[in-house]
């Protein structure tokens, strides 16, 4: 399964900071279904994944980022 997230689907304080190329290191946390990532040190949400009603579980499933200008791709794949 393939999801990309565009810059403008983040939240929208972290948007310009994303487009200027500010925020490194995005991951799932499963915890509180969110992308994490780091903005001047520390650790901030990007995206939420229950803004979209969408349940992320790493029970069954692995999962690689990618992450650019043009947004976060994340390649979720079975274990």
């Amino acid at each position: 399964m393939i999801i990309n997230i565009l810059p403008d689907e983040l939240e929208s304080e972290f948007i310009e900071s994303w487009k200027m190329g500010f925020i490194t290191q995005p991951s799932i946390d499963y915890a509180d279904n969110s992308i994490y990532a780091i903005l001047e040190g520390r650790q901030v949400i990007i995206f939420r994944f229950k803004d979209y009603g969408f349940i992320n579980d790493n029970r069954r499933n692995t999962y690689d980022v990618s992450a650019g200008k043009a947004g976060i791709t994340i390649r979720i794949t079975k274990k």
